[in-house]
């Protein structure tokens, strides 16, 4: 499998690599050199060897002609002996110079060498065959050399010379530029380790230091119990999945906290709610007796319709406790089609003396376009209406309006409860902090009661704070099918 280029064992091996890279510019930048150092210097000692056999060759040459002159002036009867020898070893000398050369000019140089040596050769043969020389003959034989044969060979051992002094000049420029590009050269292998070594230092720092910082920073404010911080995903893969990891875990405990907060809150509500319907059907029980029994036929009208309003509406009352209880401890829920409006009317008449007390009117607008039917429990659902009316009205101050909107859209209805008061610096649903400091639950027990109801019926609440002041809260429903 290959592993991803951001990864940490890849950028050890990427190093690796560069540093392996990195010696084998060194060692050829150094091969590179010591070769052309050991061909120069080869070439250097072939030329010199070269020269060596010719000057050589050139002294034989002159000590033959010695030798000649010997018997011929001088009657020296070993010289002819010795003339071979010296032409042995001029020979040999030849052989030498054939041997080291390596082109065509110094091969024609050495050939002309040998042409001029063997006419040197023809010439100076020729005296040992004569006994004697007149004075004339000498003169001839003395300009004859000096002329012809000394001059021919003479020039043959410059040419050769001169393409030996060339090569040198050649070799000594050579290795001048090779200096002086070694002094490049080397500089090769610094600039590129002092190139790696800053990459290096950079790339670790980015993805590694810099990361690895953040996600001990990060860690460290989870562990406090800042689970909302995110810790920054970047650096190389191992850091990103770490720090992944660490997100998906901050996430995880702020689902199981909310969890937890719940059921706390469920199990408050499971011991708070059945005591309290209690203390509260007792008093209702007494009420709805005192208002039946009150209720005689030899009473004004306007009396005996308040006390069958006070009937309807302990009735009522009795009908929320009890789908409480059945709430908190759920059997089969009594789902019933209604229009919303009328949950919200029914639940809206319980507070009609509050909004007299208080000079708080109410306004609804939509009312008229109702008539998609929502499948809810109707006890359950005027409690949550209720809960969040009596928060609106708790809020607002004497004068302000309290506006229901009602709004039918495609398949969902939407019912709007709108306040003028001073706003709520905490969001109930998703219990963030909007502005300031606030404690958990500091809006009682009447909205979470409401957030749970809607829930249950797949229905949506939302909060959102005003233009000017006060609260907007959003309930959304499906429409019965």
């Amino acid at each position: 499998m290959i592993k991803p280029i951001n990864s940490l064992q890849t950028s050890l091996l990427l190093h690796e690599l560069s540093f392996i890279l990195l010696v084998l510019i060194t060692a050829s930048v150094g091969i590179t050199w010591s070769l052309s150092w050991q061909k120069s210097s080869e070439e250097s000692l072939r030329i010199s060897a070269m020269n060596t056999a010719m000057q050589n060759m050139r002294g034989d040459v002159y000590r033959q002609l010695k030798e000649v002159f010997d018997a011929s002036f001088l009657q020296d009867y070993d010289a002819v002996e010795e003339y071979q020898s010296y032409t042995d070893s001029v020979h040999n000398y030849f052989q030498q110079l054939e041997m080291i050369a390596v082109d065509t000019d110094e091969r024609n140089s050495i050939d002309k060498i040998i042409n001029s040596y063997n006419a040197f050769y023809q010439e100076t043969i020729k005296i040992f065959d004569q006994k004697s020389l007149d004075s004339e003959q000498r003169r001839k034989l003395d300009k004859a050399f000096e002329k012809h044969t000394l001059e021919t060979l003479e020039s043959a051992f410059s040419d050769l010379s001169q393409i030996m002094v060339q090569k040198q000049a050649s070799i000594i420029d050579s290795k001048a530029r090779w200096t002086t590009r070694l002094i490049w050269i080397t500089s090769i292998p610094v600039l590129l380790s002092v190139a790696l070594l800053l990459i290096a230092r950079r790339y670790i720092k980015k993805n590694v230091v810099h990361p690895l910082s953040e996600l001990i920073s990060g860690a460290k404010l989870i562990s406090k119990g800042s689970l909302e911080h995110s810790v920054i995903v970047s650096g190389v893969g191992e850091l990103v999945l770490l720090a992944e990891a660490i997100n998906k875990m901050a996430d995880d405990l702020i689902i199981n906290r909310d969890n937890l907060v719940e059921s706390k809150k469920q199990a408050a509500l499971g011991e708070l709610v059945p005591l309290v319907a209690h203390n509260i059907r007792n008093p209702l029980a007494g009420i709805r007796a005192a208002a039946q029994v009150a209720c005689d036929d030899d009473l004004p009208p306007e009396t005996r319709d308040t006390l069958k309003d006070i009937i309807v509406a302990v009735d009522r009352l009795e009908r929320w406790v009890t789908s409480l209880l059945s709430y908190l401890h759920p059997v089969e829920p009594h789902i019933s089609p209604i229009v919303l409006t009328e949950i919200a009317d029914n639940a809206l008449s319980l507070v009609e003396l509050q909004l007299v007390d208080k000079n708080i009117s109410i306004t609804r607008k939509g009312w008229d376009t109702a008539t998609s039917l929502v499948s809810v429990d109707i006890n359950l659902f005027e409690q949550a209406i209720f809960n969040l009316v009596q928060n609106a009205l708790e809020a607002s101050q004497s004068g302000d309006i309290i506006t229901l909107a009602y709004h039918e859209l495609g398949d969902t209805v939407n019912l709007v409860i709108e306040d003028q008061g001073r706003g709520m610096t905490f969001d109930p649903v998703s219990e963030q902090v909007i502005e300031g400091e606030t404690k958990r639950l500091s809006c009682g027990l009447g909205i979470p009661f409401a957030i749970k109801i809607i829930k249950q019926h797949d229905g949506t609440i939302e909060y959102f704070p005003t233009n000017r002041s006060g609260t907007t809260v959003v309930i959304s429903i499906k429409v019965t099918g």
